[in-house]
């Protein structure tokens, strides 16, 4: 090998370093985060449904107490079958906060991959892989409660990869694992399917196009069967949150120093379905374009694959990312990893009652404004959610934010903490669950 070719071998093998450590260290950072939120009981009650869903899905069935119906009547999530040994092993919310973190974390490397596989350099394709791990989406997936949409990235990615190389077989295997996930992939891989035979490869593109055929046909059929529908949202002709939409998209591409604009407007236009579920639905249990929101996990594979076909036009855009992608963080971010934020504080003492209920066996409701001891507690199969909020629920403030009581409160023990949050003495908190 001559010196020319080591030395760019021994730079490419560098840069690769450089993405594996960035994804190292937003595993680590995310985790410790996550630990944090968990501890001080502030997590949903998702993060609760899903780990029970998962632990009865080792007996076979997939019925939870935070729906009160099996999971696979409210969407068609059966990929979830694959992470049952996982929670075999460790029935906790710790696995599935890690399992979401190391799907993000993962999801960067392979869309990398994949620039590197559309012609964009080394060096550019992994300043890309990092500015996806610094997107406020990307690290509201890996902060919010636990989702099948998670997921939707590292599939995605990995489906344009095998795809981009013809190789068939990969690429049915992951787009059936994304059909998995949710029913609005099934919408999403037809769509894609008909551009990718129309525009890049016939055959494979009629191939996914049958099998989200088949995988709406067989979901349509499990729900007639069970007399049931999917719990989704209702739809409006007028959008609800147009100046939210608009945000979100702006917040996509800005960590990506705006890098999707450069594909071209036809290009585009394939993420305008992705666009119009969130622009069109209707008022939620939360707001849907919210940044951190798991409902933005396609649009932002979407802007992550348009910003690596738009570098391998313009790669001078690279150098921008990593600034603007902090930036987006520190500012815009809609997790704690916020400038004004600070952790949270934990009731060791309420963390453990938590835990205490979760290894006795019996059966407890919780009430609905004490979200984030059942998503601690439902590993045990008998503890049930309460399925409308108590009259006078008090629900605490999103952070701490006032950096006085904060830093006093780690010197003295705080006089009064609701979810976490130091608030005044005279501030109401909920009851605590024992």
């Amino acid at each position: 090998m001559h010196a020319r070719e080591r030395s760019r071998v021994s730079t490419g093998s560098t840069r690769d370093w450089w993405l594996i450590g960035a994804a190292t260290t937003f595993a680590i950072v995310y985790f410790a985060l996550d630990l944090n939120r968990l501890y001080a009981l502030r997590y949903g009650a998702d993060l609760g449904t899903y780990l029970q869903t998962l632990v009865n899905l080792q007996h076979g069935s997939s019925w939870n107490y935070g729906e009160w119906r099996p999971h696979l009547q409210v969407h068609d999530s059966w990929s979830l079958w694959v992470l049952v040994p996982l929670v075999w092993l460790f029935p906790s919310a710790e696995m599935l906060l890690m399992i979401q973190i190391v799907a993000i974390a993962a999801a960067a490397i392979v869309l990398a991959a994949f620039a590197r596989e559309i012609g964009v350099d080394r060096r550019a394709a992994t300043l890309l892989g990092i500015a996806f791990l610094l997107t406020p989406s990307a690290q509201g997936l890996v902060y919010d409660n636990f989702s099948e949409n998670v997921f939707v990235p590292l599939l995605a990615f990995s489906g344009a990869l095998f795809a981009k190389r013809r190789a068939l077989l990969p690429t049915l295997v992951v787009a059936q694992l994304l059909l998995g996930l949710k029913e609005d992939e099934i919408l999403f891989v037809a769509w894609f399917g008909t551009a990718c035979a129309l525009f890049w490869d016939r055959r494979t593109g009629i191939a996914l196009v049958a099998l989200a055929a088949l995988n709406a046909a067989g979901f349509a059929f499990y729900e007639a069967s069970q007399h049931v529908r999917p719990h989704d949202p209702g739809y409006a002709l007028v959008p609800h949150d147009p100046l939210g939409v608009v945000w979100l998209l702006l917040f996509l591409a800005i960590p990506f120093a705006f890098a999707p604009l450069a594909a071209g407007w036809k290009r585009l236009l394939l993420g305008a379905p992705l666009v119009a579920e969130i622009l069109f639905m209707a008022p939620w249990a939360y707001e849907p374009s919210r940044i951190g929101s798991h409902y933005t996990g396609p649009l932002l594979a979407a802007a992550a694959v348009a910003a690596a076909v738009g570098l391998a036009r313009r790669p001078r855009l690279s150098r921008w990312m990593v600034p603007l992608g902090i930036v987006a963080t520190l500012f815009f971010n809609d997790t704690v990893l916020h400038v004004g934020r600070w952790p949270y504080l934990v009731d060791w003492g309420a963390y453990a009652r938590a835990i205490a209920v979760r290894q006795d066996g019996r059966v407890h409701v919780i009430p609905r404004d004490q979200e984030g001891v059942w998503a601690v507690a439902a590993a045990n199969p008998n503890v049930r959610l309460e399925q409308l909020p108590r009259r006078g629920a008090v629900f605490c403030p999103a952070y701490n934010t006032n950096a006085r009581l904060f830093f006093a409160s780690l010197a003295h023990a705080p006089t009064r903490l609701c979810g976490g949050v130091v608030v005044p003495a005279s501030a109401p908190t909920p009851k605590p669950y024992s």
